[in-house]
């Protein structure tokens, strides 16, 4: 049994967890490692890798 999963949410939680990596490696670069598990779970998830 096939089932088709929607993938635009996790391409949403990569996107946001992308931005605030991004502002954590600006303000705060020693918090990097905190944003780092849902950013790559969630583009791996977009991705279909999972």
């Amino acid at each position: 049994m096939t089932e088709k999963k929607s993938r635009a949410g996790y391409w949403m939680l990569f996107l946001v967890s992308l931005a605030i990596i991004t502002i954590l490696m600006i303000f705060l670069p020693e918090a990097f490692w905190l944003a780092l598990p849902t950013t790559v779970g969630g583009f791996a998830m977009a991705m279909d890798w999972i």
